[in-house]
């Protein structure tokens, strides 16, 4: 059984993109038990090769160099600039034709060889079905090509879906291609009433991938470590983590509202974790001395966040995983805004006491509130921790049923009257 995954992105400085893929190919070799997984990453799937069209230039791909740059109007001239992916749905067909005639650039060849030799396609949707992102309008045009021209069974599952009507290209794409699919799984109630909306009836809800694993199954040695170095066995904290999203932090003498909702949140008296893994999230370094805080910085690895949710008094965040990670060991959580609407999905799902977050781009205006919801978090942390340690438990064995579903995808393939080995 050959199983092709488009869009790993392990790559990423972020502790929730590392575990998607990990997780996602658990589910599948739990189901397929001797499966060989063959992948295209994201980085290979955001590429955007152009070619120059002109007969002098013989409408290959013309690779520009900086010590072209002088030139390049000229170049420009006598010569345009054209896409080997299709820009809107109604090319699909043209590009498709170009594809399989060997013209889709440096990329066509590499992906139609994998295509051809997998038993299915899974494209792992996981933030790029919203804002045209490159990375979502070519993995939707892949798989319009490996179930309409390829015949193989296709499948985008673990994503988000939030098309809102501005630049409204990826729309036609999804209203194309997603009825298509042999499945189609969002990981959050908000994409499903999206989709619908969209008119796409044969969506299904499965919870993100992440909810599969089992975190006493991974290593505390060196978090636990981490945490009695800190003294953070005999004391309280909570932690705190920043968001996708901008947010207003210490520039100079000016030490921004993050660190004021910090020490607000402190003067519970707790003491601070600041967790950072992505780039734009190590302000909270400098937060964490402005503070007299302690920070968790991006050498730790992803499982190390259960034990250290685990034993936190609740936690404030704007990352969707890390609300995930926190509801699997039981830890509250108050929620902040993100790049779209999956931590209001994530709330919905773990049917949350407060579903609608608070708005990490003006804390100035909700910073009480949120520290006025921690406090209610601390008072009754047993019967939420129990709450949501139950309701993971239960979503643990529904995000394990996606691998159902992507071998029930096989039972309407038939290749020389027998139908294609599920194991």
């Amino acid at each position: 059984m050959n199983i092709l995954v488009i869009n790993d992105n392990s790559a990423h400085v972020n502790w929730g993109a590392q575990a998607s893929p990990p997780a996602l190919y658990g589910i599948i070799k739990n189901r397929f038990s001797n499966c060989t997984i063959s992948s295209f990453t994201h980085e290979w799937l955001t590429r955007s090769f152009h070619r120059r069209m002109k007969p002098l230039l013989g409408g290959r791909l013309l690779r520009e160099k900086k010590r072209w740059r002088p030139i390049r109007s000229f170049i420009n001239n006598f010569s345009t600039i054209e896409p080997f992916y299709p820009e809107v749905a109604d090319d699909f067909d043209c590009f498709a034709d170009e594809w399989l005639a060997g013209f889709g650039g440096p990329q066509g060849n590499e992906f139609l060889a994998y295509a051809a030799k997998a038993d299915l396609v899974v494209y792992n949707g996981e933030n790029s079905i919203y804002r045209n992102t490159p990375e979502g309008c070519h993995g939707i045009f892949l798989l319009w090509l490996t179930k309409t021209r390829l015949g193989k069974p296709s499948c985008i599952v673990n994503h988000t879906a939030q098309q809102n009507g501005v630049l409204p290209i990826m729309d036609g794409m999804i209203q194309l291609v997603f009825p298509k699919l042999d499945l189609v799984a969002v990981r959050e109630p908000c994409s499903l009433d999206n989709l619908q909306k969209l008119g796409i009836n044969n969506a299904k809800m499965f919870p993100d991938v992440v909810f599969s694993f089992r975190p006493l199954e991974f290593s505390r040695v060196k978090i636990e470590k981490w945490r009695q170095q800190y003294n953070l066995l005999d004391q309280s904290y909570f932690c705190f983590s920043a968001s996708g999203l901008p947010v207003s932090k210490p520039r100079g003498l000016w030490d921004g509202e993050v660190t004021e909702l910090v020490r607000n949140l402190k003067a519970l008296g707790l003491q601070a974790v600041l967790l950072a893994k992505d780039p734009w999230c190590l302000f909270l370094e400098e937060v964490a001395k402005r503070t007299d805080s302690i920070f968790f910085g991006p050498d730790h690895q992803f499982h190390d966040l259960w034990p250290l949710f685990e034993g936190a008094s609740f936690l404030v965040t704007g990352h969707y995983h890390y609300a995930i990670f926190g509801a699997m060991v039981g830890c509250p959580f108050v929620p902040m805004t993100v790049t779209n609407h999956k931590m209001r999905g994530l709330c919905r799902l773990l049917q949350w006491k407060h579903s609608q977050p608070f708005d990490a781009t003006y804390l100035g205006k909700c910073g009480n509130q949120i520290v006025a919801e921690a406090s209610s978090l601390m008072k009754n942390r047993i019967e939420l921790n129990a709450h949501l340690i139950n309701v993971t438990a239960k979503l643990r064995e529904d995000a394990i049923q996606l691998g159902e579903s992507i071998a029930g995808m096989l039972k309407k393939e038939v290749v020389n009257d027998k139908p294609i080995c599920c194991d």
